[in-house]
């Protein structure tokens, strides 16, 4: 196993090594914050495998891109979360946001998808505000 690892990905080893029996036998789930606590989402093995894939694509961060930098023709920059299934973090959007508009010197906007609902984060220098766009 070592002598595939050192010439394998990551994720060419989860997909092809994490087999059905090892996920039974090591008690593998999926799982996911349901109010104030965890919940398991599935335990079928080739979920928990794809997912533990998807984690690793990108380097387990989120895909994000500039999709308008002259965002409401107001030189607010617009920016796309690519959803895969995992939200952003809020914790974290609540910290990076401030951060992105000091650089960027206007509003900043990052469209996501959370409870599975599109929704626009917004920082205008004051505050974090969230908007559900359907």
């Amino acid at each position: 196993m070592f002598e595939v690892r050192e010439i394998e990905s990551d994720i060419f080893f989860i997909r092809n090594y994490l087999t059905k029996d090892l996920v039974m036998r090591e008690d593998l789930y999926l799982f996911q914050k349901q109010g104030r606590d965890y919940k398991v989402i599935d335990k079928e093995w080739k979920a928990v495998r794809d997912q533990l894939v998807s984690m690793r694509v990108n380097g387990g961060f989120p895909y994000l891109t500039v999709i308008d930098g002259d965002y409401l023709k107001n030189n607010e920059l617009y920016i796309k979360h690519w959803y895969e299934g995992i939200e952003l973090d809020l914790k974290y959007l609540e910290k990076v946001l401030p951060y992105l508009y000091q650089l960027w010197g206007r509003s900043v906007h990052i469209e996501s998808v959370l409870e599975g609902k599109e929704v626009m984060f917004s920082y205008d220098g004051k505050g974090v505000h969230r908007k559900y766009l359907a």
